[in-house]
């Protein structure tokens, strides 16, 4: 598989990863909103909520970095991710 295949393949697979992250993202977010500060569980919900959202800027980051690297190598238009 050449360069080009393997960064559309990465591109792919991270839009696949983002899709159930930001679906478990929101609804972590909802059981925020819904909790009060003194539930003893709204620690950890919003501990998870924080650890997800790392996650995502992860993901966000490899995905700029998989586009600049399509571009680079001889790309002449920009690669759009699915959104």
């Amino acid at each position: 598989m050449d360069l080009e295949g393997k960064l559309k393949g990465i591109r792919s697979s991270l839009h696949e990863l983002a899709q159930p992250l930001a679906a478990v993202t929101g609804m972590v977010d909802l059981l925020l909103l819904e909790c009060n500060e003194n539930d003893p569980i709204f620690e950890e919900v919003q501990m998870i909520s924080e650890q997800l959202q790392k996650v995502l800027e992860i993901v966000t980051e490899i995905r700029r970095l998989a586009r600049e690297s399509a571009c680079q190598h001889g790309r002449l238009e920009v690669v759009r991710d699915r959104e």
